[in-house]
């Protein structure tokens, strides 16, 4: 059933032309959510994946070799000594390229690497985050819509009976058969009808509202053509459950703090550990220039320069191959083995964390699924009550026919169907919404 927001406009009747208004275009939820990668908060979130993944771009890059010029220069002018011996000014500088390179596993750009991908996971899975939410907003608003257009559709139809029955009141207290109690509470009828009809059509107006804020952008005057489905299937709460503890963004979040909590503890065991040593290889002139190679045995880096020196004192000296080898290692220190202990700490603190993390989108999960079970049971209660009024329908039509009930006992029957169809459709949105509700606390549809 298509439910039009609006119907045809008054006939006006000017010679022999007749004006009919143009029905409004039908928007369905499937163009509705084709509108939603303009929203505000899903561009927000894409930019954010954009950054990470930029970073991590970079932090790639960085694995690489990283090669720097270095040059310096210098002038000592001439000087005369006191028994004027003079001694003529120099030059002197040097020229050089110098790389370096994160050799170990423990080199700083591999702890960045980590970093970036972390980052990277945590961006996208609040971009999810942000499409589920703005979905299910879409869907909400839009389904209020389709509600609200059969409520203001009930409220017409309730209003024009209302008013027979208060024109018959009237009738009737003119040939004395009712009272001017009986009038007055046939016009409280005709008064709620148009109360209510006022309320639906706020309704509706504040639904398509809300569904022009979620897309970002005006909807115009259309119809809601898209119906709840009939039939709501129960998913798996097991594979749910488990897609939750390792997709939703508030797990994710929590492992890259463990992560990183690990990554600062084997750090700190590292610097307990190893040696601060750094091992040197030089070949060149004994004054300054030549190949040199080092690597730093925490930091997990080698590198490796060439230095050409210029000036007057350039090229002096002969070529020889020296090496060294310098460290420290800490044999004491309190400060050293209580940033380990807080390292330790940190890293349990951590875990405990992502355990309730992982706990609390659990208990979502379930606490959403036991709501859609209740869902399904009350739309099949509706399913009832339309059979209920169907058949209530269908006895006053016959009494209607035997000469014993009246066409507003019909009309009545007929507005009770139509309320419980209105009560069925909208124990279907609640189910459709539970649903949507239920795979976002899961980490949205797989």
């Amino acid at each position: 059933m298509t439910l039009a927001l609006c119907g045809l406009a008054p006939v006006q009747t000017g010679g022999a032309q007749t004006a009919v208004a143009q029905p409004a275009p039908s928007l369905t939820l499937e163009a509705t959510l084709a509108q939603l990668e303009a929203a505000p908060s899903i561009t927000a979130a894409r930019l954010s994946v954009q950054t990470a993944q930029t970073g991590l771009n970079a932090a790639r890059t960085a694995l690489g070799l990283t090669i720097s010029v270095n040059g310096n220069a210098a002038y000592s002018g001439p000087v005369t000594a006191a028994d004027g011996t003079a001694t003529p000014g120099s030059t002197g500088g040097a020229a050089g390229v110098s790389i370096s390179l994160g050799l170990l596993p423990w080199a700083s750009n591999q702890s960045g690497l980590k970093t970036a991908e972390r980052g990277l996971a945590l961006a996208q899975a609040r971009l999810t985050d942000a499409q589920n939410s703005a979905r299910l907003n879409v869907a909400q608003q839009y389904f209020a819509a389709v509600l609200a257009t059969q409520d203001v559709d009930i409220a017409a139809r309730t209003l024009a009976l209302r008013q027979r029955q208060f024109t018959v009141a009237q009738t009737q207290q003119a040939t004395g058969n009712a009272t001017a109690g009986n009038v007055l509470s046939a016009q409280a009828g005709v008064q709620s009808a148009q109360g209510t009809g006022l309320q639906a059509a706020a309704s509706l107006e504040a639904a398509q509202r809300g569904l022009e804020a979620a897309l970002g952008s005006a909807v115009g005057r259309v119809t809601f053509s898209t119906q709840p489905p009939d039939t709501v299937t129960l998913p798996d709460v097991s594979a749910l459950v488990a897609q939750a503890r390792a997709t939703r963004s508030e797990v994710i979040q929590a492992q890259n703090t463990l992560g990183a909590a690990q990554d600062d503890l084997t750090t700190q065991q590292r610097e307990a550990t190893l040696p601060d040593l750094t091992a040197s290889v030089r070949y060149g002139p004994g004054g300054s220039g030549g190949l040199t190679t080092a690597l730093n045995l925490q930091q997990g880096t080698v590198s490796a320069g060439y230095s050409l020196p210029l000036g007057s004192g350039a090229g002096t000296g002969s070529n020889r191959l020296s090496a060294s080898v310098t460290g420290s290692y800490v044999v004491y220190s309190p400060a050293q083995k209580a940033q380990l202990s807080a390292a330790g700490a940190n890293v349990t603190q951590a875990q405990l964390s992502l355990n309730v993390a992982q706990q609390n989108v659990e208990l979502d999960v379930r606490t959403r699924y036991s709501t859609l079970q209740t869902g399904l049971i009350a739309v099949q209660t509706r399913e009832t009550g339309v059979q209920v009024a169907g058949l209530a329908l269908q006895t006053a039509q016959t009494r209607l026919q035997a000469g014993t009930g009246t066409a507003d006992d019909v009309s009545a029957a007929e507005l009770d169907l139509a309320q419980a169809e209105r009560d069925l459709l909208a124990a279907r949105i609640t189910a459709q919404t539970t649903l949507l509700q239920l795979q976002n606390a899961a980490g949205g549809p797989q």
